[in-house]
């Protein structure tokens, strides 16, 4: 479409391919200059199109004419008009992005390893800078020199501002080491068969295939010396031993488990820098008994960076009480599903030596004792106050 024409509204026509002649010699008459003149191959007819003013000219001619399509800055307006709505909600939108050019879309936090982006940000928060303040209100070594004040963990740091995007650079002061200066023994976490001790420091007191009790004293803290008589010392090192440990998984015939139903509702909000609201809600009164899964996605550009609008959505999935009713096979491989799901989570430490189990059938249910005979480390370290090592 031609600028021009688009600027002050137009309307394009339709004529029968007989009446080309008639148009054209009145077109001429009215000293109307038509524009954009098309044949239409299937059916012949002659379009053109002309101006909104030139348009109410010509209501009386002597041949029919077809509208075929008007638009133009004049039609657009007058439909808006007729949508305050949809006007509104333009307004409102082009003031947004306006008043957003003036506040802090996003902050990018670098330098960072120990102290987490969450706990920098709530730090900035605190000095009343977050997302949505004002880019005026900032002023960059201000807000650093505060931030070195306020966390002795921040040797250095500096703001940037990039547009609408707040950099916070920081390096994080290196905090030396505190050496172990308390004394300690090292002494049996449960009973168990020794079979070999490692002690680099400290004295040890055990040998392999010595039984011991749970709190046994293993390596002790306070080493003879041929110089001194006696020094303290913090007791290191593993005692590997044979420990026995005993599982017991109850898996009944019938049971009254928590169950999805199967249908979701959700709640989708709207964000907006720090601000939110609901849009739209499926859920009615949200349910008792569900499972809630929450998720905001935040609108990023191709580079990578987040700009300060995102959509919330939260699902709720109803669950229902229902009996379940399982037979012997089904009980029994449910119950050593979860007897591995149990010798999974403790065998981070452990060597699995042996393995024996007892399956117990009675009339409500399926009971498996399991009895797994392990090597670990058993070494417990005990601290205790150097003036008075005994007690």
């Amino acid at each position: 479409m031609r600028p021009d024409l688009f600027a002050v509204g137009y309307r394009r026509f339709a004529v029968a391919e007989q009446d080309a002649a008639v148009l054209f010699s009145c077109l001429q008459e009215a000293r109307i200059s038509p524009k954009n003149v098309k044949r239409y191959e299937k059916n012949g007819d002659i379009c053109f199109s002309c101006t909104l003013t030139a348009a109410r000219r010509l209501t009386d001619l002597p041949i029919p004419m077809r509208l075929v399509e008007e638009g133009g800055l004049p039609i657009l307006w007058r439909r808006l008009l007729r949508r305050p709505g949809l006007l509104c909600g333009m307004l409102l939108a082009l003031l947004l992005t306006v008043l957003s050019s003036l506040v802090v879309w996003d902050i990018e936090i670098l330098g960072n390893e120990q102290l987490s982006t969450a706990a920098l940000e709530e730090q900035l928060e605190a000095l009343g800078v977050r997302r949505g303040t004002r880019l005026s209100r900032i002023d960059e070594d201000a807000l650093a020199l505060a931030l070195r004040q306020a966390d002795p963990r921040i040797s250095y740091a500096a703001v940037n501002r990039k547009g609408t995007v707040l950099q916070l650079q920081i390096r994080e002061a290196v905090v030396p080491r505190e050496e172990a200066v308390h004394p300690a023994n090292l002494v049996a976490k449960s009973d168990c068969v020794i079979t070999m001790p490692l002690i680099f420091e400290g004295e040890c007191l055990v040998e392999a295939g010595q039984v011991v009790r749970a709190g046994q004293l293993l390596a002790s803290g306070i080493v003879e010396s041929e110089k001194h008589g006696f020094r303290v010392t913090r007791a290191a090192g593993q005692v590997l031993a044979r420990t026995t440990h005993t599982y017991t998984v109850r898996v009944p015939f019938t049971e009254t488990v928590q169950l999805a139903t199967g249908d979701e509702k959700r709640d989708v909000s709207l964000f907006f820098f720090d601000f939110s609201g609901k849009v739209f809600k499926s859920t009615g009164n949200h349910y008792d008994n569900c499972d809630i899964i929450e998720n905001i996605k935040w609108v990023t550009l191709p580079s990578g960076q987040r700009l300060p609008f995102g959509i919330g959505v939260t699902v709720y999935r109803p669950l229902v009480a229902q009996t379940v009713t399982r037979d012997a096979a089904t009980a029994r491989a449910l119950a050593l599903s979860r007897l591995s799901e149990l010798l999974a989570a403790d065998s981070a430490d452990r060597t699995m030596l042996e393995k024996h189990l007892e399956t117990v059938v009675d009339a409500e249910g399926i009971t498996l004792f399991c009895t797994v005979v392990c090597e670990e480390d058993v070494a417990l370290t005990v601290e205790f106050e150097s003036e008075d090592p005994f007690s």
